[in-house]
């Protein structure tokens, strides 16, 4: 595969005003050519690019990438994008990144690696199994058998961009009738929470009745992880907790407040309780 060029400058405009088709362009690409690229790349045409290319893409670029060049592309991504790179980003890179910007804008850096607490995004498990659509059914059977990692776990179906499609049901997979079928022929289509949703409004989800743990994806619906109902119950707890305290708290305040208010019109007036 020939390494990708950029210098004409009909085909920069293409990657700035075009993201989504030319991110299509990119997806038989290895990460070696997608790394000079990106570097080659103005930071905020690299940033909206890198958000639309595929998940395993993004995840692999953020990786290998110098830290200080990560840190710049989060900084000027916007809106959806700037979370989409975010939520692809390694914790464990997390530090370093961090360390290469400067301290005066650490702050939003920090707010955008920090889901907003209690949403689904901060309660998520990295412990599912990910499948392609277009896997035979028979294949994933063996694929699993040959796994010695016998943890129950949620299998999710994804495109050729990482984008959820929908849950699979180890039952179907394994019925003699599915064995040559894709797995993306008899997924569940079953509706992913978004990561910025409230665990409160989360709770109230109609999937829960049918699943105990369901999918979280980001801005362009690339899975981030799954959440179990159990978690996402405990948290949306203990929030009515902290709030019921904090309402305890003020109104203790303001009765202690008004008495006081009270004894000193009452020393005032020169009256004796």
């Amino acid at each position: 595969m020939n390494p990708v060029q950029l210098d004409d400058h009909l085909l920069l405009q293409f990657a700035a005003e075009k993201p989504e088709e030319m991110a299509a362009l990119l997806t038989s690409h290895e990460l070696p050519e997608l790394a000079a690229l990106i570097e080659s790349l103005p930071l905020a045409t690299a940033a909206g690019l890198m958000a639309c290319l595929s998940s395993w893409q993004l995840t692999g670029l953020l990786r290998t990438l110098d830290p200080a060049l990560v840190g710049r592309l989060l900084l000027i991504a916007q809106g959806n994008d700037a979370i989409t790179l975010a939520s692809h980003l390694q914790e464990s890179r997390y530090s370093v990144v961090l360390a290469t910007v400067p301290p005066r804008q650490r702050r939003p850096l920090y707010e955008l690696l920090e889901f907003p607490t209690h949403s689904v995004a901060s309660l998520v498990t990295k412990e599912f199994i990910r499948v392609s659509e277009t896997t035979i059914c028979g294949d994933f059977c063996e694929q699993l058998s040959a796994n010695t990692d016998t943890t129950p776990r949620t299998v999710l179906v994804v495109d050729d961009e990482g984008k959820y499609l929908g849950i699979l049901s180890l039952q179907a997979v394994i019925a003699r009738k599915n064995r040559p079928l894709r797995v993306g022929d008899i997924a569940d289509s079953v509706e992913a929470l978004n990561g910025f949703t409230n665990v409160r409004t989360a709770l109230s989800a109609r999937q829960w009745m049918q699943y105990s743990e369901l999918p979280v994806v980001d801005g362009r619906h690339r899975v981030i992880g799954v959440v179990s109902r159990a978690t996402v119950t405990r948290v949306a707890g203990d929030t009515d907790t902290v709030s019921f305290n904090l309402e305890q708290v003020f109104s203790e305040l303001a009765n202690a407040y008004l008495d006081v208010c009270a004894r000193m019109l009452e020393s005032i007036l020169g009256k004796q309780k």
